[in-house]
């Protein structure tokens, strides 16, 4: 009885961890396509959007300025994350003198194909 409680403990204290960590980042995604709905290649990209790589901890030259323009880790505030979206418009993309916002007005990504 004893380990069977021991387990259904730890298996619901490892579940709480895994969804708090699961979820502190698709919000990011969910703004950015309510703001940009019509950017090609966003609903395949989705994490990539901001990310390179295999690994999450590698960020594209626009998920670095997003970052910095976002100021917080893992915010869930809307619109916290809705202005920082809209600030990181304003930075320079290094793609032939365009902003970010120019990319996006033009329906393209960001960071590139």
């Amino acid at each position: 009885m004893k380990t069977a409680l021991l387990s259904l403990s730890c298996a619901v204290l490892f579940a709480g961890f895994a969804m708090s960590s699961a979820d502190a980042r698709p919000k990011y995604f969910s703004e950015f396509k309510k703001m940009y709905p019509d950017v090609t290649g966003a609903a395949e990209a989705k994490c990539n959007v901001c990310h390179e790589g295999k690994s999450k901890k590698n960020k594209n030259a626009y998920g670095k300025a997003y970052g910095m323009t976002l100021n917080a880790k893992n915010s869930k505030d809307a619109e916290q994350i809705k202005k920082a979206l809209k600030d990181t418009e304003a930075k320079e993309s290094g793609v032939a003198g365009k902003t970010y916002g120019d990319l996006l007005g033009e329906c393209k990504l960001p960071a590139g194909e």
